[in-house]
């Protein structure tokens, strides 16, 4: 089966769509950060950047993992009730291994490793948007098609 790549117009078109709809996703989600997504496109590419890092890192999310840089710190915690900071100290000898934790407005809870992060589950806006917008382009892509068979370009 041989490939032909979409004409520049058309990827810039499905781009400003994807780009579009990701905005709408985070504006959705609360977040302020909407404008740093910008659209790219080139012949035979359709895609999202953004210049923002963290968004980056929630679309693709990370792993769990224990943070070995908190011995011998002392740290605040954030508080949903507002009455943080609560300020706990990371003990050398408690980092990864298993024991209780103290947390705040809710006491003591056993861990299998203390200090570790849960991860981040991907949100894959940029992915979904750019399917979306491709999903959402099919009559201008055919048009495009045909335009190329027929040699109209």
């Amino acid at each position: 089966m041989t490939r032909i790549p979409a004409p520049i117009e058309l990827t810039q078109m499905i781009a400003d769509k994807a780009a579009q709809k990701g905005r709408e996703n985070l504006r959705g989600r609360g977040w302020k950060s909407s404008g740093a997504l910008q659209p790219y496109s080139d012949v035979g590419a359709v895609g999202i950047t953004s210049t923002v890092n963290y968004l980056l890192i929630q679309n693709k999310g990370f792993s769990p993992f224990v943070m070995w840089w908190v011995k011998n710190r002392t740290l605040p915690l954030a508080c949903k009730q507002g009455d943080g900071p609560h300020v706990r100290f990371g003990n050398p000898n408690s980092v990864g291994t298993a024991g209780y934790v103290d947390i705040p407005h809710k006491g003591k809870v056993w861990r299998q490793q203390r200090w570790r992060h849960p991860g981040l589950q991907p949100k894959k806006f940029m992915e979904s948007s750019i399917t979306r917008a491709i999903k959402d382009s099919r009559p201008e892509i055919r048009k495009a098609v045909m335009q190329c068979l027929r040699g109209d370009q």
